[in-house]
């Protein structure tokens, strides 16, 4: 499920305040994700689809009402011409789900097994149950950071290290990854990827 957010349809969406942090160990989100980015929005200068309706927040509220656990990813993606959210869930009985949610609706579209050999890691698992901040809430920290919507958000556990990468379709028309530690919230790294650049970033 892993895409180049920077060639698909834009709309990582999301916020939240990043360290209203407490409520966030379990990866579970509440309603007060959901505030700022309840309408859509207008597209960016740039020429970016829209954010999409339903906002991340509120899409990993159903995708973890469906299966209750952690998100590890979140992807806004196309499928068969419905703009959708994918989700990687790391499920309570230690299971990996593949969790789709329509993004116009907020409707659980799929949920099937995720068997892949690049989520069997347990010491991943382990740092992402650990994680002060998930998935919602890094994305609300990137978008202090930038504004726009979010088109992604995928957990990164390397050399002892845990990170949120996000991606965001910004208001100046420009594709931001912005990376975040897991356990504050703070941002660690920013890039800029103007639309023209063809994948060489700023």
């Amino acid at each position: 499920m892993k895409i180049d957010a920077r060639r698909m349809v834009t709309g990582r969406g999301l916020l939240v305040s990043a360290v209203a942090a407490g409520v966030l160990a379990a990866g579970g989100t509440t309603a007060a994700f959901a505030t700022a980015q309840d309408a859509p929005a207008a597209a960016p200068s740039g020429g970016a689809a829209p954010a999409p309706a339903v906002a991340l927040a509120q899409a990993a509220d159903a995708a973890l009402k469906k299966v209750p656990g952690t998100v590890a990813e979140a992807e806004l993606d196309d499928e068969d011409g419905t703009a959708v959210w994918e989700f990687d869930v790391l499920s309570q009985d230690g299971t990996w789900r593949d969790v789709t949610v329509d993004s116009g609706t907020g409707e659980v579209l799929t949920d099937r097994a995720d068997d892949r050999d690049d989520r069997d890691d347990a010491a991943e698992a382990a740092a992402l149950r650990k994680a002060s901040v998930a998935a919602p809430a890094a994305a609300g920290a990137a978008l202090k950071a930038v504004q726009g919507h979010v088109t992604s958000a995928e957990f990164e556990h390397e050399g002892g290290k845990a990170v949120w990468e996000v991606d965001v379709a910004g208001k100046d028309g420009n594709e931001h990854e912005v990376t975040l530690d897991a356990a504050s919230g703070k941002v660690l790294a920013q890039q800029t990827e103007k639309p023209d650049d063809d994948g060489d970033e700023d």
